[in-house]
């Protein structure tokens, strides 16, 4: 359930419920982290970092070590999105070490390309692009959609943050088009913003001034907090260079309520 998460908050309770009756530890681990996958989704990331937790440790009790690896990598995550970085690449070191004794590389890829996002949010564009290399070219041979589209949005921000403008904007739009077929809004919001920043930066603000907006219409839709507060924040500076004083306090006042 990406496009109702209330609905799928609730049928991961029902399982950890059902589960939890049965004495059954590998859903009970399930459960929770399919919990903490729409919590944070949501935009509600401590109460998913307890749900993760709690995964990691389901996990670890049963054996499964793919699934101790994934909520591992899903605390990195969380750590990230809190922009404590020490933490986030703590967690995820030791997530990747844990699946590299595995055989699912596209699980393996997916942690990678997630610290390759770490190294992206901290501006250390060498190390990101060295982790989205090795990431993409994993999703690539197991012919993995989600893992490329995500994989060539993180691309296109590496490059629209080292003035590869036409390589960001290709890679982007390529990653919009796929997200968008499979109804993964999420990061299509994110790629949105990327793409207001790169024609903001060519001097085009009307066209930026619309990946925005269509960014925070696609957020406000599917609920998802996070990118409503991003996409506020992006208006409200757009609106400010075209002199929409007005405009701008309202995106602003959005942007820091979405935040809090």
């Amino acid at each position: 359930e990406n496009r109702d998460l209330d609905l799928g908050i609730r049928y991961a309770e029902e399982l950890i419920e059902l589960s939890t009756k049965l004495g059954n530890k590998l859903y009970q681990y399930r459960g929770y982290l399919q919990k903490g996958n729409k919590l944070a989704t949501k935009g509600e990331p401590d109460a998913a970092m307890q749900a993760y937790v709690k995964s990691a440790a389901l996990a670890k009790m049963v054996g499964n070590v793919k699934g101790q690896g994934t909520a591992l990598g899903a605390i990195g995550d969380s750590y990230a999105n809190a922009r404590n970085f020490p933490n986030a690449m703590l967690y995820y070191y030791k997530a990747i070490d844990v699946l590299r004794t595995t055989g699912d590389s596209v699980l393996l890829a997916t942690i990678i390309s997630n610290a390759g996002d770490a190294f992206l949010q901290q501006k250390k564009f060498d190390s990101a692009l060295h982790y989205f290399s090795e990431s993409g070219q994993v999703f690539e041979k197991a012919d993995y959609p989600t893992g490329k589209a995500y994989n060539m949005g993180n691309l296109g921000m590496v490059y629209a943050n080292t003035g590869q403008k036409e390589l960001a904007e290709k890679n982007i739009n390529e990653a919009i088009r796929i997200l968008e077929e499979m109804g993964d809004y999420s990061p299509i919001c994110i790629s949105l913003i990327s793409m207001a920043d790169i024609y903001a930066e060519k001097g085009d603000r009307d066209i930026a001034y619309s990946y925005a907006l269509r960014s925070l219409s696609l957020s406000e839709q599917y609920k998802l907090k996070d990118q409503v507060s991003e996409a506020s924040l992006k208006l409200s500076v757009l609106s400010e260079k075209i002199g929409d004083k007005d405009a701008a306090l309202g995106y602003y006042k959005k942007h820091i309520a979405f935040r809090d």
